[in-house]
């Protein structure tokens, strides 16, 4: 009788149910690995939307800060109509800023006129921070952080500016990237005795 020859060992191949083992667990891999990667390019996709706003935002707001620095007077924020705006009076012009659906503008006008000029756009795509005004004045002589601890605003309780100072509070939305904006400018041509009343506040219209 001739011998049954007999499959040498490594040869017997792979069952379905081992290859339909192995399919999942690969799967599964694929699944966390593709996920990881997701998560990563998301990470760094925030950061670029955040890293542009910010840069963005603070170029306008660097611009924004030499025309606020030599103001010899700065007025009271107002909301017209669901339309904030603030004027200010610089040596050679009245400038005024408005914000209105998202966009914060600048506008300029020589007196003794009393319109402003075509408005630039200095930032979009903005929200009001909270119920936060998004023009805040604070004038010499003020004690803005007399109810505020002091490791907030970084000087004493008893802090008074002497000359006025204008805060900006807005959240810059990029992507889904949300920045909140809280810029201070002072006014260094403005001091105690600055009048209250300017003719550049003609510019703004009545309620």
């Amino acid at each position: 009788m001739s011998e049954i020859e007999t499959p040498e060992a490594g040869d017997e191949g792979f069952s379905l149910i081992e290859l339909i083992v192995s399919m999942s667990v690969m799967a599964v891999i694929m699944v966390i690995v593709t996920g990881a990667i997701t998560e990563v390019y998301s990470d760094v996709n925030r950061t670029d939307s955040l890293s542009n706003a910010r840069d963005q935002i603070g170029n306008s707001f660097r611009r924004l800060d030499k025309e606020l620095r030599y103001a010899t007077w700065v007025s009271t924020p107002a909301q017209v109509g669901g339309v904030w705006y603030l004027e200010y009076a610089t040596p050679t012009n009245c400038q005024q800023l408005v914000f209105r659906n998202g966009a914060l503008t600048r506008a300029v006008w020589t007196l003794p006129g009393t319109t402003p000029g075509a408005a630039t756009t200095i930032a979009t795509d903005l929200t009001q921070t909270g119920s936060f005004a998004p023009f805040t004045v604070y004038a010499p002589g003020d004690q803005p952080y007399a109810s505020a601890s002091p490791n907030v605003s970084g000087v004493g309780s008893g802090y008074e500016p002497e000359h006025n100072q204008v805060r900006l509070r807005f959240s810059g939305t990029v992507g889904k990237t949300v920045l909140p904006l809280d810029v201070l400018f002072t006014a260094q041509n403005t001091n105690r005795n600055t009048s209250a009343l300017n003719d550049c506040s003609k510019g703004r219209p009545s309620a």
